[in-house]
């Protein structure tokens, strides 16, 4: 975003104190200097705040959050830290890009951080009920009658818009027949790439050296594996039979890599028709950007 602070940060447009950085998050000392090593973590790519961040990219952030405090501890002498963020101006979000604050921990260093707001009217009893939801869950779907001898996979990938923001989702299923949804998406991204998400979710969900039967409507998917598609463009170095290079490799090796370390079977369904299970993956996959 052209006129935010932090962007201009990552930018190098404003200086800062680095802390750390990768490839999607940038770390760097608060301005206020209020508490020794007072971090901000930020996303390198601009959202206002964890309410449009979608989830994947959220994971990255977390996990960068929580491998800078373990430094913090592991590294640096500290016994703990605080992390935590404020979403929206009325949360006391003071710049509109999302951000989450370390505050690195030692026994007796006077950092307060818990206040002492008083006491709610209302019992807690009639709060929760006000305040209670559930995810959104599939129609009766009984899962355990897809159930069979090894694991198994159903995917979909979509977009609005090609590129545009879009969304993957999934059913596994073991073989006693318990049942996971899963589902995440990207503001920015392709229905290809969506499609390989889906897989690379789902399979991680299994253990290595497991059997798996994964359920797809995206030729592209399962053509590249039975069709030796992915053989041929390792073989030339990411390269296709013309020369260019493939697209979506980042995605195509961490599946591969995945598969390779399981005994995993693609199958080829119709989409968007009477295939109970895909047409839920689509639900799933379209209702991130809807």
């Amino acid at each position: 975003m052209k006129d935010c602070l932090f962007c201009k940060i990552v930018k190098g447009e404003v200086p800062s104190y680095k802390i750390y950085e990768d490839e999607n998050v940038y770390a760097f000392l608060d301005i206020a200097n209020d508490v020794y090593g007072h971090t901000l973590v930020i996303p390198k790519k601009h959202y206002d705040n964890m309410i449009d961040c979608p989830d994947r990219t959220l994971g990255k952030i977390m996990a960068s959050v929580r491998k800078i405090g373990n430094h913090f501890v592991n590294d640096c002498g500290f016994e703990g830290y605080n992390a935590f963020n404020n979403n929206g101006k009325s949360a006391e979000q003071a710049v509109m890009h999302l951000h989450f604050h370390i505050f690195p921990r030692k026994s007796g260093d006077g950092v307060k951080i818990i206040q002492d707001f008083g006491k709610q009217d209302k019992e807690l009893e009639e709060i929760a009920k006000e305040l209670y939801f559930e995810d959104e869950k599939a129609d009766a779907i009984d899962y355990s009658k897809y159930a069979e001898e090894c694991d198994v996979v159903y995917t979909d990938g979509a977009c609005s818009g090609n590129p545009g923001k879009g969304g993957y989702g999934g059913i596994y299923i073991k073989p006693n027949g318990e049942a996971e949804e899963f589902s995440g998406g990207e503001d920015e991204t392709t229905n290809n790439r969506m499609e390989l998400m889906a897989v690379i979710v789902g399979l991680e969900k299994t253990a290595e050296n497991a059997k798996v039967k994964v359920y797809s409507d995206s030729a592209y998917v399962v053509n590249a594996f039975n069709q030796n598609w992915l053989t041929n463009w390792k073989r030339n170095g990411w390269r296709t039979a013309g020369g260019s290079e493939v697209l979506n490799s980042d995605l195509w090796k961490e599946l591969s890599t995945i598969v390779s370390a399981r005994d995993v079977e693609f199958i080829k369904v119709k989409g968007h028709s009477d295939n109970i299970l895909n047409n839920r993956c689509d639900q799933l996959a379209t209702a991130y950007y809807k």
